[in-house]
């Protein structure tokens, strides 16, 4: 993983422990990496392990450029082992894990709503800046 994608899983964690379905938290997900003008598409559809043949559906997570994902829920569907993903991480590293969607369309939030929606956690989420990314002045 490189330090960008570590850098984002740990400023994503504190969102972990909210009580939220994936739709939820893909949508604040969403908006932090808007806000920080970083490119992303949030997905709809379901996730199959294929080792249990579970699936859970539906399930929304996040891709990013270059096949990176963020998905901070499918364990808690189908188990908390290591070979499932969490966080931030590539698919291909996961190959028990299978992720069929399509595109879905969040509304843009302001971060008072945010920070209501998640009873003020939001606010502890300090996305990293791109690499060559401008930091905002």
């Amino acid at each position: 993983m490189s330090d960008w994608h570590d850098e984002l899983e740990l400023a994503l964690l504190p969102l972990e422990d909210l009580r939220v379905d994936s739709v939820y938290l893909t949508c604040v997900i969403s908006n932090a990496l808007s806000e920080r003008g970083i490119f992303h598409q949030c997905r709809i559809g379901y996730a199959e392990d294929r080792l249990s043949r579970m699936t859970t559906a539906p399930h929304c997570w996040v891709e990013l450029e270059q096949g990176w994902c963020i998905d901070l829920r499918l364990r808690q569907w189908l188990g908390d082992e290591d070979d499932l993903p969490h966080g931030v991480f590539q698919p291909s590293d996961y190959p028990r894990v299978r992720y069929q969607g399509t595109a879905l369309l969040v509304p843009r939030l302001d971060v008072e709503d945010l920070k209501a929606m998640t009873n003020e956690v939001y606010s502890k989420v300090k996305l990293p800046w791109l690499p060559g990314q401008a930091a905002a002045a």
